[in-house]
């Protein structure tokens, strides 16, 4: 694989790069001054590497939980005080939506990769929480933005990348694949 020097190896993880996992459906939770960030994902290896990005971008403490989770495995933050800006940027009034001026970061998008993207007979899915929502159409914009253009799906609610142009465009932006990720990750 060709380094890329927009993807998300060639930055240093910042905690806006957590954007990318409130576009695979994560939410903040808000106590007094702190904030928590978590999300559910469907595999073992995807929360493994999400607490390791966390922890890479100094937010420590993080829970796992199969239990919690039906449908896959919990992944949540400490609350924290360096979260707690990030968590309003987010919340208009009990709302999660983007923010305004939002911009994707190439770590965002491999944290959006990470907690719910995989491949498809058709090309590489970033799924997102619900079809035509205000988070699911900026992150449509998001990628766009990103040189991936991509088509909104409903019945699962989602982007699909397609093109072989794309899809290595797509790979080049989000590095090499976390442990265990095999076919799930864009190659």
């Amino acid at each position: 694989m060709q380094f890329s020097l927009f993807g998300a190896a060639a930055a240093e993880p910042v905690l806006d790069d957590l954007d990318g996992v409130l576009l695979a459906g994560g939410h903040w939770a808000r106590l007094g001054g702190t904030a928590r960030l978590s999300v559910v994902v469907p595999d073992a290896w995807r929360a493994d590497a999400l607490a390791e990005a966390f922890a890479g971008r100094g937010v420590a403490d993080v829970a796992r939980s199969v239990e919690a989770a039906q449908s896959g495995v919990s992944v949540r933050t400490a609350f924290s005080a360096a979260l707690a800006p990030h968590a309003a940027r987010w919340m208009r009034g009990a709302n999660e939506v983007p923010p305004l001026g939002f911009v994707l970061s190439p770590g965002g998008l491999r944290l959006w990769a990470v907690a719910s993207g995989w491949a498809d007979g058709a090309g590489y899915v970033l799924r997102t929480a619900a079809p035509d929502d205000a988070v699911h159409l900026a992150a449509g914009a998001q990628l766009a933005r990103l040189g991936l253009a991509a088509v909104s799906l409903s019945h699962r609610p989602g982007w699909r990348i397609t093109s072989l142009k794309r899809l290595r465009r797509l790979a080049e932006m989000v590095g090499e694949p976390p442990r265990d990720a095999g076919p799930d990750w864009p190659s």
